[in-house]
């Protein structure tokens, strides 16, 4: 079955369920779930400094190819 579907089978299934299967649910996945990372706003603006630099050519970028070739020259 493809992700997609199975992702709108559980937001289905989540949004009729009730109060206990709920909880059992969030029990299982909560590690994960608390875990999930936020990015503050310093990060958030820094990205954007590198995105904009990176678009500007102000800053070097590589291509998956070349990334892959500097990684297997260094072995």
């Amino acid at each position: 079955m493809e992700t997609s579907v199975i992702r709108n089978k559980l937001h289905e299934y989540i949004d009729t369920a009730d109060e206990r299967k709920l909880q059992a649910i969030y029990t299982i996945l909560e590690d994960e779930i608390e875990d999930t990372y936020i990015f503050n706003e310093e990060e958030i603006v820094l990205f954007h400094e590198r995105r904009n630099k990176h678009l500007s050519g102000e800053s070097k970028s590589y291509t998956v190819e070349e990334s892959l070739q500097m990684i297997y020259e260094k072995k």
